[in-house]
């Protein structure tokens, strides 16, 4: 069996003619002179179409049409995503970032959501689909054969995905952040395996030889990690998350049901993070959503934006206060739905996260840490039922004014549903790749002589 990848450029560097040949192949060419699509230079428009249609043929997506596909410099790529951004939105002055920064979403240090949310774009992004113009754009950051390919081929499979399922309907009413990170397992998840599944085929490994399990669990302890570690922002975790969860759930769904099963996960996507978390074909319990994150709010103060941050992130933010990531982990399993609201009274900020768990005990997890860890911020949490109340404030007053109000009333000043402002996504991602990609290779192999 050919190990393509301990080979790259072999012959081309000890000078060795095909068999039967005066001259070496053409660079990217086998002695066929077929193309070669791990070796083939993917700027060419000839290589980009037959690894197109090469994985488009894998997918049973034929009939769709080839994105079209640029390259840019990193400091193109720079310049383009700051050219979008409006400056007002850098102050961190907006009730969002210090609202975010209040609970450690993003680090205290961190300008602004924003800021957050862009550097990720510049500094992470190796490449991305757009949906708008069914384009495909490359940031040239110097890849290595192979790794390179599978970039490439990760972003055909966002086009293949989208002539074949309309991704703007498959995420069409995804309102928060939750919502957008288990739709986003799919979508990424897909791409990852597919893109890997593909690359080690032309490496010439068999599918039953790839320990995909192993793979995951190394991708997993990675994001894993950066959950757990205040230096990096939370929502960057949470933007890399689908690369690692959704990879496996969608690795399960195909390899169990093959294009009908990754259909299927496409046509009804997971609806938050928990979903993908606990796993394709996971028992679950039936989720259980706050209409609102604190039924009587101080008077005076107005919501400025509502959203549903997931089972995610409250794994992070156990992690974040030291607790052991077991616990962390089957706490958040618990989940049964949150909705965190940020306040403004026109000078101050409160932010109040209700999280919902399938018990009390696992409400008092969060609420214990929260109150035995609060150092010099003004955080608070109380338990009421299943639910846990964490309150940030930017005083101690404020903190003091909203930790008294009753849990149990509903004013009529709470905010109707139908007037709601849901903060949609948070975290970064839409149809990209990490620049800290590296194929495994040779992959984790199932066979006992590996």
């Amino acid at each position: 069996m050919k190990r393509a990848a301990f080979a790259l450029g072999l012959a081309a560097l000890m000078g060795v003619a095909a068999c039967g040949s005066d001259a070496p192949p053409a660079p990217g060419r086998g002695p066929d002179g077929a193309l070669d699509l791990l070796e083939c230079d993917i700027t060419n428009s000839a290589c980009q179409l037959s690894i197109f249609d090469s994985i488009a043929a894998m997918l049973g997506a034929e009939d769709v049409t080839p994105p079209a596909i640029r390259t840019i410099s990193v400091d193109q790529h720079a310049q383009e995503v700051r050219a979008g951004i409006d400056l007002e939105d850098l102050t961190g002055e907006d009730a969002t970032s210090r609202g975010l920064r209040l609970l450690g979403f993003i680090p205290e240090a961190s300008e602004s959501l924003t800021e957050t949310q862009i550097q990720y774009w510049i500094n992470q992004i190796a490449a991305y689909y757009s949906r708008s113009s069914r384009s495909i754009t490359v940031i040239d950051r110097d890849y290595d054969p192979v790794d390179g390919q599978t970039i490439l081929a990760h972003e055909f499979v966002h086009a293949i995905q989208d002539g074949q399922f309309n991704l703007n309907q498959v995420s069409a009413g995804v309102d928060t952040e939750d919502g957008v990170m288990g739709v986003r397992g799919v979508i990424e998840g897909d791409a990852m395996h597919s893109s890997f599944a593909w690359t080690y085929e032309h490496l010439g490994y068999a599918a039953d030889e790839i320990d995909w399990d192993t793979i995951h669990e190394d991708l997993e302890a990675g994001v894993r990690d950066d959950a757990s570690n205040p230096e990096v922002a939370l929502i960057d975790s949470a933007s890399s998350f689908p690369y690692s969860y959704g990879f496996d759930f969608m690795t399960a769904a195909t390899l169990s049901g093959g294009l009908l099963g990754r259909a299927s996960a496409f046509e009804a996507p997971p609806g938050t993070a928990m979903e993908v978390m606990a796993g394709y074909d996971a028992v679950l319990p039936s989720f259980d959503f706050p209409d609102v994150a604190h039924p009587s709010p101080v008077q005076g103060h107005s919501v400025q934006v509502e959203n549903r941050f997931g089972a995610w992130y409250v794994y992070g933010f156990l992690r974040r206060h030291e607790v052991s990531d077991d616990v962390a982990w089957m706490t958040a399993l618990s989940w049964l739905g949150d909705e965190l609201a940020i306040y403004d009274d026109g000078s101050q900020i409160v932010a109040v996260w209700r999280v919902r768990f399938d018990q009390e005990a696992n409400a008092s997890i969060l609420s214990d840490e929260v109150n035995a860890d609060a150092g010099e911020r003004a955080q608070s949490a109380v338990v009421y039922q299943d639910d846990v109340f964490v309150f940030a404030a930017e005083s101690d007053e404020s903190l003091l004014a909203w930790t008294e109000q009753p849990l149990d009333s509903m004013m009529a000043a709470v905010i109707l549903k139908s007037g709601r402002r849901r903060g949609g996504a948070v975290s970064v991602g839409n149809c990209l790749q990490s620049r800290h990609f590296s194929l495994p290779n040779p992959p984790p192999l199932l066979r006992e002589n590996r």
